[in-house]
């Protein structure tokens, strides 16, 4: 489950570099680059947080002696 919502965060992150790489800054394209931007933090959050879930759990069935 975790390596499906992290594969689903990346094709956010690869379509929102895509919106966020939109050429020159004129009125048309500026709120594409901000909705972009911000669609890659979130993202990035969004994967970097589920490896650290994924670590703390699979600390919890480590032994004890280890």
């Amino acid at each position: 489950l975790m390596a499906v919502t992290n594969a689903i965060s990346s094709v956010i992150i690869v379509g929102a570099l895509v919106a966020a790489a939109t050429v020159g800054l004129s009125s048309d394209n500026w709120v594409s680059k901000i909705l972009g931007t911000v669609a890659v933090i979130l993202a990035s959050v969004n994967i970097f947080g589920g490896f650290l879930v994924t670590q703390r759990m699979l600390a919890m069935y480590k032994k004890k002696g280890d």
